[in-house]
């Protein structure tokens, strides 16, 4: 067949052929690539959960969106290591621009103090808008009707007669209803708004909160 093609198409034929093997090549190249740098962000974040801050600021060096995605995933790893959760909220927090939908669940009561505390610094340096304030008001009143907090959850394990428990779990009950406060009263309008909209069967509560914001 190749000896009844003529010169120009055979030409044409090899530098097809050429052109073919060059982009195989490259995209072999950029694929090989891409799986070692994913083998290494794997790498860095199974060393970030085990709680090495370092790890999760080299993980951040990655100029890819994948990198973030493994540091929000570290962020609201249960499982991982809370040095490792604290810094990756901490990138997090320092971004040009901040996912409320990733940060804000972890104001949520059950999630551990520092957790919700380094959160809360977070939006009350970058401003807590409507998912923040949404979280922030829920989790006060589940508290309100009665749902425990992670703490609460973790000394019922913890025989009465322990020292200091009452204590401890007062502290950080005053430190999760300050955390909140201040989150709340960045934003008193929409926080009285949300009040409104989705606490006006709970006049009760509602009352108890306007009684601790601003004035919009």
């Amino acid at each position: 067949m190749l000896r009844k093609l003529k010169r120009p198409e055979l030409a044409v034929l090899a530098i097809f052929l050429i052109v073919s093997l060059g982009a195989w090549a490259v995209w072999m190249h950029r694929w090989n690539t891409q799986a070692a740098r994913r083998d290494e962000m794997n790498a860095l974040y199974a060393i970030a959960s085990g709680g090495d801050p370092a790890s999760v600021r080299r993980l951040a060096e990655y100029p890819s969106p994948e990198a973030m995605q493994f540091i929000e995933k570290l962020a609201q790893d249960r499982n991982a290591f809370p040095d490792g959760r604290l810094e990756a909220i901490n990138v997090l927090g320092a971004r040009q621009s901040i996912d409320s939908r990733a940060l804000a669940p972890l104001l949520w009561i059950d999630q551990p103090l520092d957790m919700r505390h380094a959160v809360a610094g977070v939006f009350k340096q970058r401003g807590c808008e409507k998912e923040c304030i949404s979280v922030t008001l829920a989790a006060p009143h589940a508290v309100w009707a009665g749902q425990p907090t992670f703490e609460m959850q973790h000394y019922a394990q913890i025989p009465s007669s322990t020292p200091h428990l009452q204590e401890n779990l007062d502290y950080f009950h005053k430190q999760t209803d300050a955390d909140y406060l201040v989150l709340l009263n960045s934003s008193p309008c929409l926080t009285g708004k949300s009040l409104q909209t989705k606490y006006a069967l709970d006049p009760e509560f509602v009352d108890k909160v306007r009684k601790k914001i601003g004035l919009c």
